[in-house]
């Protein structure tokens, strides 16, 4: 197959990794960093696929180690986090290790479950690891797709697109994957709601100095900072908004965080037939969606709680909802709000992966 491979000399900070790019050649196969790929072919434009690193060169944690809130002494108030909750166990996966390993293999209670995040597109999202019947581990192929994250699964080699959530190369071309919610939002405001998570530490057994920043401190909010390169450009926002894609009915819609007060906002809005209450907060770095159409059908018209978080919803039949869209009091209790295909990341990926002509992604306003 015929790869790029983008030779910009960019020091990481990855002990001893170096990602070059000084110019795209074009490469007969994968060799330079040991992946083979399936004759079949990819669901993808093969000469958008780009070699940014070897296989593993980027190590996903596969025996990830926790600690406390209140033991958690290396994160600022403003450094990002990404959280999960299943069952009674809530867990947080800071930005600072994930932008150094992308993947973490983890257990939560019995349920095998794959943290990804690709700083480059700024999305993170959790996939669960049994496909088929059989789990797996997930791996970073070294890879890339419009600046996004290609995984590999260590069970077929099958090669799966993070923001597509599907296998676009390989024995499981075409699979899409099951997720779980995820949220994400400031340290600060995680450490006071959820006191009693479990969080990722930097003990992973990689030399890796998880204070400093592999692609630049500035990079998530510099324009021109984009390491590969884009195909489909959209100025309507600037490159690195962050924003809350959600995917309904062929349609995305993109709710810009920025665009949020500084106090937690709730929209009910029909998003591409489809009824959906968007949650958002700039200040706390936090947005989120879910349908608002309760399991019975019935839909549902949602308020901020007046309570304590972690309770963030109230809706018209008086039920309170956390923030992974669980019900924790009311009649409802127990029941859980339909996840819908969302996630966040960058306004040029979106545009990029998502910005088909005629048709474009839908910037939608609080």
């Amino acid at each position: 197959m015929k790869l790029h491979l983008l030779t910009i000399y960019l020091f990481l900070l990855f002990s001893g990794f170096l990602l070059s790019c000084n110019s795209v050649t074009t490469n007969s196969s994968t060799d330079e960093n040991d992946n083979e790929t399936e004759d079949s072919g990819w669901l993808i434009p093969e000469d958008q696929v780009f070699v940014g690193a070897g296989r593993d060169d980027i190590p996903s944690i596969d025996d990830p180690s926790f600690k406390p809130v209140d033991d958690i002494d290396f994160l600022e108030d403003d450094e990002l986090i990404v959280g999960i909750k299943i069952g009674d166990e809530i867990r947080g996966y800071p930005h600072h290790i994930l932008n150094y390993h992308e993947i973490v293999n983890d257990f939560i209670g019995e349920e095998p479950v794959a943290i990804t995040f690709c700083p480059l597109t700024g999305s993170a999202m959790a996939w669960d690891r049994e496909i088929e019947g059989e789990i797996t581990e997930f791996g970073v192929s070294g890879l890339i797709h419009k600046n996004n994250l290609i995984a590999y699964d260590r069970a077929t080699n099958s090669y799966w697109s993070q923001m597509l959530e599907q296998s676009v190369n390989g024995e499981r071309i075409g699979t899409r994957l099951q997720s779980y919610t995820v949220i994400e939002m400031n340290w600060e405001t995680w450490k006071q709601h959820f006191p009693n998570s479990e969080v990722l530490t930097g003990e992973t057994g990689f030399d890796r100095d998880y204070s400093s920043y592999p692609y630049g401190r500035n990079y998530s909010n510099d324009d021109d900072n984009i390491v590969f390169p884009i195909h489909r450009e959209d100025d309507r926002l600037n490159r690195k908004e962050l924003g809350h894609g959600v995917l309904y009915n062929l349609d995305l819609h993109v709710f810009v965080l920025s665009d949020f007060p500084e106090s937690t906002t709730v929209i009910n809005r029909n998003v591409a037939g489809e009824d959906l209450v968007i949650i958002g907060n700039s200040e706390q770095d936090f947005i989120n969606s879910f349908s608002a159409v309760a399991s019975d059908g019935t839909k549902l018209r949602f308020s901020i709680s007046d309570q304590e978080p972690p309770a963030l919803l109230e809706d018209d039949e008086g039920n309170i909802w956390n923030y992974f869209g669980e019900a924790v009091s009311g009649p409802r209790t127990g029941e859980k709000l339909k996840t819908i295909r969302s996630y966040n990341a960058y306004w040029f990926a979106w545009a990029d992966f998502f910005g088909l002509d005629p048709r474009r992604p839908h910037i939608s306003y609080p």
